[in-house]
């Protein structure tokens, strides 16, 4: 715009010098009182033709501003509704994610009070894992669960009692015999063994821990094992905690072989689980065998009959050749006898007078 009106300006002051230098060349060849006349005509003009030319230069020059105001105005207003539709939408998104952040926060909450809820729920299971009644009877549940998870209900009881008043958590029932399985959980000094700092009361702890392992399989292998009542010549220890059973098989050996010498299996919920599957196989399979025992048996049968009735077979057919043999006699002679038959009747018709004619 500043350079458009300069433009102008120079163009304006130009063309004004130009004339005056014209006009001043002309005057020089005048007398004074006409050169007075025509500078004065020449000034007249001028005037006019520079009011005149800046009147239109003004005029132009307002245009040229109005076009640039409604142009700048037009930009801004499109740049305003721009940044107005802008803001919207970013505060729509923005209530939007503090609408999803406030979810996830109750959200979070609610699983932060789940949490709490389970942390008090871990905390009164541990007081009663401190109790070893209770905690032994929660052993036997999850026994009792993992045998009616896998076996069949004829294959297994429990609280079995023996005729000597003994009872045990389980039995398994197999075609060799009675598999006693019992629930024990050894836990007081194990725990003292692993979170004692004292070097010597730690490994006073593990002793200890030791021995009660020992003392419940000697439990086991006196009470439950009798061959008189039908078990089979192997006990089962089920040790309801994979930590406890992983620390006897790999730290302490000889635990395991003092159960092995004493005809005690220890078993963990893993190992238990892995021991009444092969059970069960042995189980389908004897079952498979008693079916095909049966079958073969069937069969034989079968053949037994199948052989009495090829033997009364070969006799009807037999009786029927002999039948057919007597039919073809019988038939032969009713043939004799209708030929002869047909002969008498051709005599009876030759021996008939001639008919007259």
């Amino acid at each position: 715009m500043d350079l458009t009106l300069a433009v102008l300006l120079l163009f304006g002051i130009g063309l004004v010098g130009f004339i005056l230098y014209s006009q001043i060349r002309s005057l020089r060849k005048e007398p004074d009182t006409k050169k007075d006349e025509i500078l004065m005509e020449w000034l007249k003009t001028m005037r006019e033709e520079v009011k005149g030319s800046i009147d239109k230069n003004s005029q132009t020059l307002e245009q040229q501003l109005k076009a640039q105001r409604e142009t700048l105005d037009k930009q801004l207003s499109d740049q305003r509704q721009e940044v107005t539709k802008q803001s919207g939408m970013m505060m729509q998104n923005l209530t939007q994610q503090l609408q999803n952040s406030q979810e996830v926060i109750g959200r979070v909450q609610k699983q932060l009070g789940g949490i709490e809820e389970f942390g008090k729920d871990i905390k009164d299971l541990s007081n009663v894992l401190k109790s070893p009644k209770l905690r032994g009877g929660l052993g036997e549940q999850f026994l009792y669960e993992i045998l009616s998870n896998i076996l069949p209900k004829e294959l297994y009881a429990t609280q079995y009692k023996f005729k000597d008043g003994s009872v045990c958590d389980a039995v398994v029932f197999t075609d060799r015999g009675t598999i006693p399985v019992d629930s024990k959980f050894p836990m007081e000094n194990y725990k003292l063994s692993i979170t004692t700092e004292n070097p010597e009361e730690r490994d006073k702890a593990k002793k200890l821990f030791i021995s009660d392992v020992k003392k419940r399989i000697d439990e086991i292998a006196s009470k439950y094992l009798l061959p008189a009542e039908g078990t089979t010549g192997q006990a089962v220890m089920y040790i309801p905690s994979e930590s406890v059973f992983y620390d006897l098989i790999v730290n302490t050996p000889q635990v395991e072989e003092y159960a092995r010498d004493k005809n005690v299996m220890l078993a963990s919920p893993n190992t238990i689980s892995y021991f009444l599957k092969v059970v069960l196989v042995a189980y389908r399979q004897h079952e498979l065998q008693k079916h095909t025992s049966k079958i073969l048996a069937a069969l034989s049968g079968i053949k037994v009959e199948t052989e009495k009735f090829g033997e009364d077979l070969d006799v009807l057919g037999r009786h029927i050749s002999n039948s057919y043999k007597s039919m073809e006699g019988v038939k032969g002679r009713f043939t004799k006898i209708s030929d002869k038959l047909d002969n008498v009747h051709t005599l009876d018709k030759e021996d008939e007078p001639p008919k007259l004619v």
